[in-house]
């Protein structure tokens, strides 16, 4: 009965219970049967501790957080009523006092709420959440990238010394030329750019050792959960919207890493590594909170914006071979 209602790995026979005797189960009932949601727990429900305490947060069953649902007794025209709530970060209504009110969606009856949900396409899809997800590794990408080098190729000549050169190049005289063509600079500055395209080979090498074979993708969120998968870039570019993966395997939320062991040692690398450096820090493992490649470690961190219920912020590294 537990795997029913919870995500694998979470919930317990009180909590089941709970949820069995709360006014809320036919509300989770419905998301979970229409659209395969599981419960991940109670959560706090800022910003409305009027209403009830705290409510359900559910999630696609590979752990994506995708909405918080609970009841209220003060529906109605006179604010009596029992009220079902649904409310999620990737939906919003065009009104309401505030972001809070804009994301959520209130009804008396159940089946007016499950109507308007699917008629606003307010929960947002598996696919879509997964995209979002794994399509965020353009910053890991570029993070990567930037750790081995710059491969640009600066102009140091100027006009004249350009024109002094394409004189020689093409076989014209320079006699009377104000500039004359400095054959030393010439020679440094094709150095520098030899070097470049080095760097830029290196790049690209480390890109597809890095990405385009399987990789850990792993996440972590305000909960302090982990979120682990496997995955490979089929098409790699720094737009995310042209960017194709491969699931290898899909996430799975963990409250540790002990499902995978695997993971553990460089996992435990990375809290000893952290544990004394200046850098924000998540949860036991100490889990940082930076855009930078980590080469000890071999691996890329990155992140959008400071993890929230629903978004985390991330490490990929390659998948042993």
């Amino acid at each position: 009965m537990i795997s029913r209602y919870f995500l694998d790995g979470f919930g317990s026979d009180d909590e089941l219970n709970e949820l069995l005797a709360s006014t809320t189960l036919p509300l989770v009932r419905e998301l979970q049967f229409k659209y395969g949601l599981k419960v991940m727990g109670k959560v706090q429900n800022v910003p409305y501790p009027k209403e009830d305490e705290k409510a359900y947060m559910m999630c696609y069953p590979n752990g994506l957080a995708v909405c918080k649902v609970w009841t209220t007794n003060l529906g109605g025209a006179d604010a009596d009523q029992l009220e079902y709530c649904f409310r999620s970060h990737y939906y919003a209504k065009s009104r309401g006092q505030d972001q809070s009110a804009r994301e959520t969606v209130r009804s008396t009856k159940l089946s007016s709420l499950m109507t308007v949900l699917k008629r606003q396409d307010a929960v947002r899809s598996k696919k879509e959440l997964l995209d979002s997800k794994v399509k965020i590794t353009k910053n890991g990408l570029h993070n990567l990238r930037r750790a081995q080098g710059n491969h640009d190729k600066p102009t140091t000549f100027t006009a004249d010394e350009i024109h002094a050169m394409l004189l020689t190049i093409l076989g014209e005289s320079t006699d009377g030329f104000p500039v004359a063509l400095d054959l030393n600079k010439c020679k440094n500055t094709l150095d520098i750019y030899k070097a470049a395209d080095k760097i830029r080979d290196v790049k690209i090498e480390e890109s597809k050792r890095f990405f385009k074979n399987p990789f850990y993708l792993i996440g972590i969120d305000d909960y302090k959960h982990l979120l682990i998968g496997k995955f490979k870039m089929t098409v790699l570019h720094s737009d995310e919207k042209k960017m194709e993966y491969e699931v290898i395997e899909d996430f799975k939320r963990v409250k540790s890493a002990e499902d995978y062991p695997e993971l553990l040692p460089l996992l435990t690398m990375m809290k000893v590594s952290y544990e004394s450096k200046e850098v924000h820090k998540l949860g036991a493992l100490n889990f940082p909170l930076m855009d930078k490649y980590d080469e000890g470690l071999d691996a890329v961190f990155f992140y959008n914006s400071r993890p929230t219920n629903y978004d985390h912020a991330w490490m990929a590294t390659p998948c042993p071979i």
